[in-house]
């Protein structure tokens, strides 16, 4: 009579399949337990620059970078505000104009793994300057209001140093593991931010944070994300209504050689907190306006 039982033949060719179908689900896995991670320190990141940003204003009459004493006295724009911001910040290592010992040497690549040197250059110049503003933005009435009231309290106007050079880029690494690049091109922060919305942002430099500093994958939109700096606000890269857009500037699959591809999927990872454009294209199947996930039904 036949035991009801499984041969050892059977039991080993049920744990061959079982061995199979785990291979087959482990990058999967190790992908999402990434990004979940990657999210995680990229929220601390810009919580702990948010918030020496605002502290470093307090110190200075509540004024924008660009009026803070210590920056409008230097030639070098983003080194001064470094170092203020550096007060309120857990720094480990401060690696002043150079990226070495900060950042990965010669690593980087883009979403879609083109190799990238976005890290070590200068800020792009801007066009789009306040002056040539017709209707200033509620951020530029606050900036204007203190600064008048900083001129009142000291008797005297606000006086600038020319930055010299135009451009300049000042990196850290943080005692969390984490680096960071603040990028500025102008004396006064006198740049708008381009958008397709309405409102009119102020830009004073843009800011990128690689979440585990050196480590691997050194990825736009993986473990390095951007923010610009406007005023005190950090404003991350790819928000709905950014003229550097998710939909063209967040792309697995693409044939063109943007640097950049990949820096407009912070806003989206920080808001939606997955990273669903390494699974899908996003502008055909992620949107802003449409779905937030690869796997959810078309919209009609």
């Amino acid at each position: 009579m036949r035991k009801n039982a499984f041969t050892l033949a059977e039991v080993l060719i049920v744990m061959a399949l079982v061995g199979f179908m785990f291979t087959l689900m482990l990058p999967t896995l190790v992908q999402k337990q990434s990004s979940t991670k990657s999210i995680e320190n990229l929220k601390k990141a810009q919580d702990a620059l948010q918030t020496a940003f605002e502290m470093t204003a307090k110190d200075n009459h509540n004024l924008p970078p660009q009026d803070w004493a210590s920056v409008r006295s230097s030639s070098n724009k983003s080194d001064a505000i470094m170092k203020e911001i550096a007060k309120h910040l857990q720094i480990m290592s401060y690696c002043g104009e150079s990226s070495k010992g900060c950042f990965a040497q010669n690593k980087y690549k883009t979403l879609n793994g083109i190799n990238t040197s976005i890290i070590t250059k200068d800020m792009e110049p801007s066009n789009l300057k306040i002056e040539n503003s017709l209707t200033p933005s509620s951020d530029m009435s606050i900036s204007n209001q203190d600064q008048a009231g900083w001129e009142e309290v000291n008797n005297a106007p606000m006086e600038y140093t020319e930055a010299s050079p135009e451009f300049s880029s000042t990196y850290i690494s943080l005692l969390d593991g984490g680096s960071v690049v603040l990028k500025t091109n102008s004396t006064k922060c006198d740049n708008l931010l381009p958008s397709t919305d309405t409102l009119e942002r102020p830009l004073c430099g843009v800011i990128y944070v690689d979440v585990n500093g050196q480590s691997i994958p050194n990825m736009l939109g993986v473990d390095v994300f951007g923010f610009y700096l406007s005023n005190n606000n950090l404003v991350p890269m790819g928000f709905y209504g950014d003229d550097f857009a998710f939909d063209y500037n967040c792309l697995r699959e693409t044939p063109k050689a943007r640097e950049t591809n990949g820096l407009a999927c912070t806003a989206w990872a920080l808001k939606n907190k997955n990273m669903e454009y390494r699974k899908c294209q996003a502008g055909t199947r992620l949107s802003w306006t449409g779905a937030t996930r690869c796997d959810a039904p078309p919209q009609k």
